[in-house]
């Protein structure tokens, strides 16, 4: 008796869990093209929305093409923040709002400051996009806290109810932005050199707002020439550099001949690692060391 009462005990136990496991999560859906801007909604909403991220880790925002369920889970969705810039929004925009009319689609790059994704000024870029600009906006704490302030707006406007927490999470959001540019000007200012040498050009915005030239070992997005690549080598070698950071998503070879070449090392990044704040503290601190030549 006491073994049937056990089992019916346990029994119960498993079916709760299970259909606890299988609710469906009611809370706010909220789309975004990239992990940096998961990590922009989640700091303002905390756990009031589900964010869900068009382009996985590991994959390049350039390049990649949304699956069909991830089309179409926008429709489950009430907000999607795009970043505007990379080609298939640039071609799937209007469509995915079309297909989706309840779908509040906020285009990010309307109000930023952006860069062609050619060489303009002194700062070498080394690729282009279809559409001219480049897209790496979240490499600039500025772009960024222009994206935090539409993002509150918008949360705000949607989910009123939810007014106090957006704006008070926002702020102090805002606040650390502001702590992470007093560090990177503090850290920068005292490294001699302004020149760095990375695979594919992804601190573009970063470059811009600091001093810096980045040089890219890219050609045009795609593998370098080998006078491209002479050239660049012959610049790095000139101001002594030892250092070549490359994307832990592209392939390390092109890279790691490169280093040899000025006896230097590969040191790999991740712009898009979700946690965005921590993750620009660490890649300041990775330039830093490699503008003093250690």
């Amino acid at each position: 008796m006491k073994r049937l009462l056990l089992t019916a005990i346990l029994s119960s136990i498993l079916m709760a869990g299970c259909v606890t496991h299988n609710e469906p999560d009611s809370r706010l859906g909220v789309v975004v093209s990239i992990s940096p801007q998961k990590y922009f909604v989640e700091r303002i909403a905390d756990t009031l929305v589900r964010v869900e991220v068009m382009v996985p880790a590991g994959s390049s925002p350039e390049t990649y093409e949304p699956t069909a369920s991830q089309l179409k889970s926008l429709s489950h969705s009430a907000v999607y923040f795009s970043l505007g810039l990379l080609d298939f929004e640039i071609s799937m925009l209007k469509n995915i709002q079309k297909q989706n009319p309840n779908l509040l689609v906020v285009d990010h790059s309307k109000d930023l400051s952006l860069l062609e994704g050619v060489c303009i000024g002194h700062h070498h870029h080394g690729h282009s996009h279809s559409h001219g600009n480049d897209p790496h906006v979240w490499s600039s704490p500025a772009e960024v806290k222009k994206m935090v302030g539409a993002i509150t707006s918008v949360l705000v406007e949607k989910f009123p109810q939810h007014a106090l927490v957006f704006n008070t999470n926002a702020q102090t959001f805002l606040s650390d932005i502001d702590s992470l540019d007093v560090h990177i000007q503090r850290e920068l200012a005292s490294t001699q050199s302004k020149k760095f040498f990375i695979f594919h050009p992804a601190l573009t915005y970063y470059a811009r707002d600091y001093g810096l030239t980045q040089v890219s070992l890219e050609e045009d997005g795609k593998a370098p020439s080998m006078k491209h690549f002479k050239s660049v080598l012959g610049s790095a070698r000139q101001q002594g550099a030892n250092t070549i950071f490359i994307q832990k998503e592209f392939d390390a070879n092109t890279a790691k001949t490169a280093a040899a070449d000025i006896g230097g090392k590969v040191e790999v990044i991740d712009p898009l690692d979700e946690n965005w704040l921590k993750n620009m503290y660490h890649i300041t601190d990775m330039l830093s060391s490699a503008l003093r030549g250690e």
